[in-house]
């Protein structure tokens, strides 16, 4: 699985930067050229006309679209690219103080007593709300780099060689700079990958139920038969968690596109595991 790794960055950094288009109709006549182009029905001569959500499987549209027309494939590729930004970005601003609180929860002889991060994440997100979703992100990354840095810096303290620089005097930076460090660092891609991997499940866990910090548009609509408007929220520059939560309302027309962005997120977070599972075993080899 971590073979997929490169194919979806490489998926991921070809999204295009701008919003996906719309297209209000799509010809079905095969003798319109471009079916992207939006005509009227006048210029077609009367052919039928496909309107949105599309299903899978238009040539125009081999994912489908969503019910303003965008194309399901430039929006999950989108939400790809704004997933990886979200993740990376939470993990720039929790790894140092995950590292910090690991090393000193390692050196304290104590352990996290959580073994599970998404409960804290849960209750922080329904107290907090919307607002503090990337704070809540980011608080979760520092607990869970804290909790496997000091698992694994454990490991070492309790090595021979480490118990008997302590037995020679040895300082606590001592015993930090020349034996804890030169043998957590080569952990530290398999921390990066774990935590990585552990964020993706959260955006599509937390995306399901709602909560995101990516814009919305509010339409209300009507076809002019019901008095009261139908209003949806639209996703701008969503990332893969909120467009589950998007498509969720309207499964039952386009299961698919409930699908896609699910898919995306599980395959990335299973590469993920898979490597952190190779570059672990490559670790303990070279011991």
């Amino acid at each position: 699985m971590r073979w997929l790794l490169l194919p979806l960055l490489l998926f991921a950094l070809l999204a295009p930067r701008q919003d996906c288009p719309q297209r209000a109709m799509v010809p079905r006549s095969p003798a319109v050229q471009n079916p992207a182009v939006q005509v009227d029905a006048v210029s077609l001569g009367g052919a039928d006309l496909l309107t949105p959500p599309l299903r899978a499987g238009q040539r125009a549209a081999p994912l489908g679209t969503d019910r303003f027309g965008r194309d399901a494939l430039c929006l999950n590729q989108r939400g790809l690219w704004r997933s990886l930004q979200i993740a990376l970005s939470v993990l720039a601003f929790g790894w140092l103080p995950g590292v910090l609180l690991g090393l000193w929860l390692a050196w304290q002889r104590r352990l996290p007593p959580l073994s599970s991060e998404i409960i804290v994440l849960l209750a922080l997100v329904l107290l907090l709300g919307k607002s503090a979703f990337r704070l809540v992100l980011v608080l979760g990354a520092a607990l869970l780099t804290a909790r496997l840095v000091a698992v694994r810096a454990a490991t070492i303290l309790r090595q021979p060689f480490v118990e008997g620089a302590l037995a020679l005097g040895g300082g606590s930076w001592q015993i930090l700079r020349r034996h804890l460090l030169p043998h957590l660092w080569p952990s530290f891609p398999v921390i990066i990958a774990t935590v990585l991997s552990a964020l993706f499940l959260w955006l599509m866990e937390l995306g399901a139920l709602g909560f995101h910090d990516q814009p919305t548009l509010t339409v209300a609509f009507t076809d002019g038969l019901d008095l009261v408007q139908d209003i949806q929220a639209l996703p701008l520059n969503a990332d893969l968690g909120q467009l589950v939560s998007f498509f969720r309302w309207s499964w039952l027309d386009t299961p698919e596109q409930l699908v896609w962005p699910a898919l995306f997120l599980t395959l990335l977070t299973l590469a993920l595991k898979d490597f952190a599972r190779w570059a672990l075993q490559k670790v303990e080899r070279s011991r």
